[in-house]
């Protein structure tokens, strides 16, 4: 199973922009976004070495596949996906 670890913040702007296209994605059933709080979840963003937000981690089978960071087109989304 692929889900998507999202880090993102109420202040970050990127993160503002980029979430109408996240939760669409989400509500189309194409990609599973597991929204994080940096603000609130620390521990579990030092665990992953989150250093910029909003960044995102694709997780298969539990594992780390890859990441990218900074505001995303829905396309790049697709591509991160391989969708």
């Amino acid at each position: 199973m692929k889900h998507v670890l999202y880090f993102t913040a109420d202040w970050c702007n990127p993160c503002q922009r980029t979430r109408p296209i996240t939760d669409e994605l989400k509500r189309e059933g194409i990609i599973d976004f597991l929204y994080i709080d940096v603000d609130t979840e620390i521990e579990l963003s030092e665990q992953f070495g989150i250093k910029s937000i909003p960044t995102y981690i694709l997780i298969e089978d539990g594992v780390e596949v890859k990441r990218m960071n900074g505001a995303k087109t829905r396309q790049e989304f697709l591509d991160f996906m391989n969708v």
